[in-house]
């Protein structure tokens, strides 16, 4: 694949001048611009960081997708998407584009890889470097992996002016046990637009599955990777049937056929079949998370998961997995019910039990008044974020966050 910019930003030969007057320029690295949690988020966070004056242009490393569907969030909000593949000529097309755009700040999503990213950003003499990590990174490893890493993880520490986490144990299984010692980190939590969640959707779920008026609307959303374990979600169906109780899941999120084959498979082997729905990604996952009973999370690997936190944010109970950034939105905020990882169908059916009863208590304003009141709002996060990137000019950062009361969405799928 070439690498080309779906917009560019000043004119073009030597390049923008660096920012001046106040504003701030942001250079994003992460795989892909597709409808994920961090992508999400991020996407998320552009019409108030370019209200602040900051302005954040994009670097996708995969070969899949190129610029991804969620470009189009970025060219509106000021930035520019270049897909720079990962291939022997990454490093001088990375340096040539930081030459050409002179960016205050580079800010980098790839756990330690991002060291390697780093590094080429301080060769560019970008002055603030920032590695940020996501997710719980506990995976087993053989030595060459290990050995990598621990190489990535040298240049980081090496490179890096921060380094973030979306919650503490992203950080010490990302990043460092040992990570309380080191004065670039800290923790900034994902922050969460609640106003989307809240726009309407032309789906009607119930009309959609066909689920009656007394049956159970389940609905599981999250990206179609191994991780996300959504071929638990048939057996946990049939587990409720066993305990006397109907149900539909709904599953919403980027869609992979072999992931798909898998829970389809599942789904005939229990007798589901005709009770699993696959949506595909969505840009209206707030309206029909409204809609839903009961949300059911069975992902083995987060850091703070969206799938958690949106559906606990509009008071709809939630059954998450036993994962350190599940406990730690369920310290923050009520309506998680936790199951051990390998627990059996059987209990987590018992949770979805548990986790409707708390739905049905919850009033919806309640739930949204506690929730902005949380460290998940998003102010919180764009106030953090401004402060990092604006730390090294000379003008330092704003002291709160802009509030932006025209949001513009987000787009859809179609849209890509």
């Amino acid at each position: 694949m070439t690498s080309g910019r779906t917009a560019a930003s000043g004119a073009a030969g030597d390049g923008p001048e660096r920012t001046g007057g106040g504003r701030c320029r942001v250079l994003r690295v992460l795989g892909e611009l597709n409808f994920g949690g961090t992508e999400m988020r991020t996407a998320e966070l552009l019409p108030r960081l370019a209200a602040a004056g900051t302005e954040v242009h994009f670097v996708t490393l995969s070969d899949r997708i190129g610029p991804g569907p969620l470009a189009e969030a970025a060219v509106r909000h000021g930035g520019s998407v270049t897909p720079i593949p990962l291939d022997v000529r990454f490093p001088l097309r990375l340096l040539r584009l930081l030459r050409r755009l002179r960016p205050d700040v580079v800010h980098v999503d790839c756990a330690n890889f991002s060291g390697a990213v780093l590094c080429l950003a301080l060769l560019g003499r970008v002055p603030t470097r920032v590695a940020h990590f996501r997710g719980d990174d506990n995976q087993h490893r053989n030595l060459r992996r290990r050995v990598q890493r621990s190489f990535w993880r040298t240049l980081l520490r090496a490179s890096a002016t921060d380094i973030l986490g979306v919650s503490p144990s992203a950080l010490t299984f990302g990043y460092s046990r040992a990570w309380r010692e080191d004065r670039r980190c800290q923790v900034v939590l994902n922050g969460l637009d609640l106003e989307r969640l809240h726009r309407p959707t032309g789906q009607h779920l119930r009309a959609l599955t066909g689920a009656g008026p007394d049956e159970l609307l389940c609905v599981s959303v999250g990206r179609a990777s191994p991780e996300k374990r959504r071929w638990m979600l048939p057996p946990i169906l049939a587990g409720l049937r066993d305990q006397g109780v109907d149900a539909h899941v709904v599953l919403v999120g980027p869609s992979d056929d072999s992931d798909e084959a898998r829970v389809r498979a599942a789904a005939v082997e229990h007798g589901v079949a005709d009770r699993v729905h696959l949506l595909g990604p969505r840009d209206d996952v707030g309206g029909l998370l409204r809609q839903a009973d009961v949300v059911v999370h069975p992902s083995c690997l987060e850091g703070l998961p969206g799938g958690v936190l949106e559906p606990v944010a509009l008071g709809i109970g939630t059954v998450a997995a036993d994962l350190p950034g599940v406990r730690f939105i369920h310290e923050h905020l009520p309506g998680v019910t936790i199951v051990d990882t390998d627990a059996a169908p059987a209990v987590w059916a018992a949770a979805v039990r548990t986790a409707a009863g708390h739905t049905m208590a919850t009033d919806p304003g309640t739930a949204r008044e506690r929730f902005q009141s949380s460290p998940f709002a998003i102010e919180a996060a764009v106030t953090t974020h401004l402060a990092i990137y604006r730390r090294r000019l000379p003008d330092g950062p704003p002291p709160t966050a802009p509030v932006v009361k025209n949001r513009s969405r987000l787009p859809a799928a179609s849209e890509r």
